[in-house]
């Protein structure tokens, strides 16, 4: 329901009428003044309200609609109505936004070895032990899919990616998983390549069962090296195989003490 006789809005006196309306109303959505399934008041009634005209309200709305907070409705109960955000949503149009930028590979290997080290110190400090005892299983499982002549890569992807996952719900915060969900998404596709190096992928699985125990010994030091020495492998496997021109040596990765 519409709540009409809420003092929420007030009169708009900037230049850009439309982003000082569509500000109102966010910030309205944000204290949840307005929740999901609410109806805004209607374009005349939100006219009134801003003291504007109403092509200003109409431009605001759409901008609201277009990112994904609002949504219209025909018919006898039609018009904006505020729309439940869906978190794997915006994850994907993040990821999405990622891979649109074209950003250089060593500006997203700098940028995810960062996210890395702000999650590894609640993992490896708040870790439970059913999680360690998860993190030990899957650390082996990855082990003994890599030890093989011929490795099945798709499970291969599938447990990496449950040890990358587990990581985050270690550090027991929502941020970094919603963030690390959508840079895996933009840049796995590079990543798996550490695997599909066969004098690597032995050495790479090798340095997860390390740094299981690493958690499971609440070894911050030892954690952060392997973690390192994991973005190393990485950098070194992504210039063999895109070059110099794609991914440029690093000085913040290429000096962590190993």
């Amino acid at each position: 329901m519409a709540k009409l006789n809420h003092p929420i809005f007030h009169p708009v006196t900037s230049a850009n009428k439309p982003e000082a309306i569509g500000l109102q109303i966010e910030a309205a959505i944000s204290d949840r003044t307005y929740t999901s399934g609410d109806r805004l008041p209607s374009e005349r009634e939100l006219q009134e309200a801003f003291k504007t005209s109403r092509g200003s309200v109409r431009e605001a709305l759409r901008t609201l609609r277009q990112k994904g907070m609002l949504e219209a409705k025909k018919g006898a109960k039609g018009g904006y109505y505020v729309r439940e955000l869906d978190i794997n949503e915006a994850v994907d149009n993040l990821a999405v936004m990622i891979k649109q930028q074209e950003m250089p590979l060593d500006k997203l290997l700098e940028f995810q070895y960062a996210m890395d080290q702000a999650i590894l110190i609640p993992a490896v400090t708040n870790a439970s032990k059913a999680q360690v005892r998860r993190m030990t299983q899957l650390a082996d499982q990855l082990l003994d899919l890599c030890n093989v002549k011929d490795p099945d890569f798709q499970q291969i992807s599938a447990v990496d990616k449950a040890l990358n996952l587990l990581m985050v719900e270690m550090a027991d915060n929502p941020f970094f998983e919603w963030m690390m969900r959508s840079v895996q998404l933009a840049f796995r596709s590079y990543e798996f390549v550490i695997y599909q190096t066969p004098e690597v992928r032995l050495e790479t699985a090798r340095n997860w069962k390390s740094t299981a125990e690493a958690v499971r010994d609440r070894d911050l030091q030892k954690a952060n090296r392997l973690y390192g020495h994991w973005y190393i492998l990485l950098e070194q496997c992504l210039k063999e195989r895109f070059g110099e021109t794609l991914v440029e040596k690093s000085d913040h990765l290429s000096l962590t003490g190993l």
